[in-house]
């Protein structure tokens, strides 16, 4: 493994690349994420087979997938494989069609997370937990941060909508990202107020594309005539993407929607409302995952180091940016792994009834009682193994386990 413009990954003779930024002849195999133009630019790419979910290649070329060569659709839970490695994509909960992609091969399982969203939303769902020896995390929120909570900028927002109408006699102009919050922000006044939905003909283009897959979405196109009425009657509201130049427009009420809205919007009302995990969103989806090896990546210099060390320090995972040269996944030895399948032995001793929830800390008591020395490294990779084989599963947000 290695970051050279994207995360590349060898074994054997077989060469992938993730989200890459330029074209690498070395890699053929190009893995995309989601439509987001900063991983989506691999699509573009001239050499190279692409693989992405439908959606995806629909978001980023709107619509026109014939602009992408040699392109292989992939679904999410659909095994298949690239050469001498098994892949596997997984919901990401970031936007339509994003997915995390497991890689697998007889050295060890890789997950590259790719941009995920750790709860559940009106568009999407929480990203999949898929344990494996090694993680590839973004670190786009790597620094202490913890977004508000959702119910509560929700409010915010429709308050500040309706606020916008009846006492400012102004429209109320939610500027965001066109692909993912913008649909967000419509399900969301669809859902809790009856104000009409008007969308800039940019964002109009990728609802049209998410109500393709089955997103039902209520607006009305800024281009139509009945737009223009509900504008001049002051009657509506207005979602536009976050570059277009609102500030010579005293007719809006202008706020910022995004994860960084407290740091970028400027002379707009900010809304911190993301669809990023924050950096304690992170760190539970790696404490539920449990890999041996974290490597961090995408979030600059700084976000990387940040999130590595607190990895180290809060989950006690060994955990490093993403070097720019080769790194092998070091497998188990022979006694590693014997010593290791006698604590999986144990463990399912201990875990017997299906459907029970176990805690964690009882089953490393239970288990240390039964063997004569206790490794508390042994004893992790054996609940990882058993958790990877689906023999166990492990409860979300909770220290513990429940036999399947």
């Amino acid at each position: 493994m290695r970051w050279n413009g994207g995360v590349a990954v060898a074994y054997g003779d077989t060469r992938l690349i993730l989200d890459p930024r330029r074209s690498h002849p070395a890699y053929p195999e190009v893995f995309i994420t989601h439509a987001h133009h900063d991983h989506s630019r691999g699509l573009r790419l001239q050499r190279g087979t692409k693989y992405s979910t439908i959606q995806t290649l629909d978001l980023a070329t709107g619509g026109r997938r014939g602009v992408v060569q040699r392109w292989r659709e992939v679904v999410v839970n659909r095994r298949f494989r690239v050469g001498e490695l098994e892949v596997e994509a997984h919901n990401a909960g970031h936007i339509l069609g994003s997915v995390q992609y497991e890689i697998r091969s007889p050295e060890g399982s890789i997950v590259y997370t790719g941009d995920i969203n750790v709860v559940d939303t009106f568009t999407t769902r929480a990203a999949d937990i898929v344990p494996c020896d090694v993680l590839i995390i973004e670190a786009t929120y790597g620094s202490p941060c913890r977004f508000p909570p959702r119910d509560r900028v929700i409010a915010e927002i429709l308050q500040w909508v309706v606020k916008s109408i009846t006492k400012d006699g102004r429209i109320p102009a939610l500027q965001t990202d066109p692909i993912g919050n913008a649909q967000e922000l419509i399900a969301i006044l669809n859902r809790f107020s009856r104000v009409p939905v008007v969308t800039h003909p940019r964002i109009t283009a990728i609802n049209q594309i998410y109500e393709r897959f089955g997103c039902r979405l209520n607006y009305i196109d800024a281009r139509t005539e009945e737009a223009e009425e509900l504008a001049s009657s002051r009657s509506c509201v207005y979602i536009t993407p976050k570059r277009v130049d609102l500030s010579g427009h005293p007719e809006f009420n202008v706020a910022y929607v995004s994860g960084w809205a407290p740091k970028f919007a400027g002379w707009r009302k900010p809304f911190t409302l993301s669809d990023h995990a924050d950096f304690y969103g992170l760190l539970e989806y790696i404490q539920n995952v449990q890999p041996r090896m974290v490597y961090t990546c995408l979030g600059g210099r700084r976000m990387n180091q940040i999130l590595a060390r607190s990895v180290r320090k809060l989950l006690g995972i060994e955990a490093k940016p993403l070097p720019t040269t080769e790194e092998p996944i070091q497998p188990q030895t022979p006694s590693q792994n014997g010593e290791v399948e006698a604590y999986e032995r144990e463990i399912l001793r201990v875990v017997r009834i299906p459907g029970f929830q176990y805690g964690e800390r009882w089953i490393r008591s239970e288990v240390s009682r039964r063997l004569r020395e206790f490794s508390e490294a042994s004893f992790q990779e054996a609940l990882r193994r058993l958790t990877r084989r689906g023999v166990l599963r492990r409860l979300h947000g909770q220290k513990g386990y429940e036999r399947r």
